[in-house]
């Protein structure tokens, strides 16, 4: 069975207690890394900056605390995002988080689709690792 390692435990904690729960209980059935819970005003302006981030601080659900948002990644983590291995292996992820936060009735919105439409090609910009709570 997968187990969170270190750094993604303390990127975990970051975040809000249902967050948590999903994360904790998805790993036991697919192997992910936490990127991201909790993001500082300087690290949140510079993915603006970057072009990373549609928001500026404090605009992200990462940046309260805790975070309302975190950012995922199957092990290993793919080195090219954009293949079309890569697409499926974080849809895989997404059905696994979306059918544990079913399960609690928790609600989310993820970066494949921002819409929460269930039409993924809605979207003008994909941020696949990303989910957050839906409030």
């Amino acid at each position: 069975m997968p187990v969170f390692g270190k750094t993604s435990k303390s990127r975990l904690y970051t975040c809000h207690p249902d967050l948590i729960m999903i994360a904790e209980e998805s790993i036991k059935y697919f192997d992910f890394s936490v990127l991201v819970g909790h993001r500082t005003k300087e690290r949140q302006n510079e993915l603006f900056a970057g072009g990373y981030s549609k928001v500026k601080w404090p605009n992200s659900r990462h940046n309260s605390s805790p975070s309302l948002a975190f950012d995922l990644a199957p092990w290993p983590i793919p080195r090219d995002w954009d293949t079309r291995h890569s697409r499926k292996r974080f849809n895989f992820l997404a059905g696994q988080i979306f059918g544990t936060a079913q399960r609690y009735g928790i609600k989310l919105r993820w970066g494949g689709d921002w819409k929460r439409s269930d039409l993924t090609i809605e979207n003008s910009w994909d941020d696949l690792a990303h989910f957050e709570l839906f409030i």
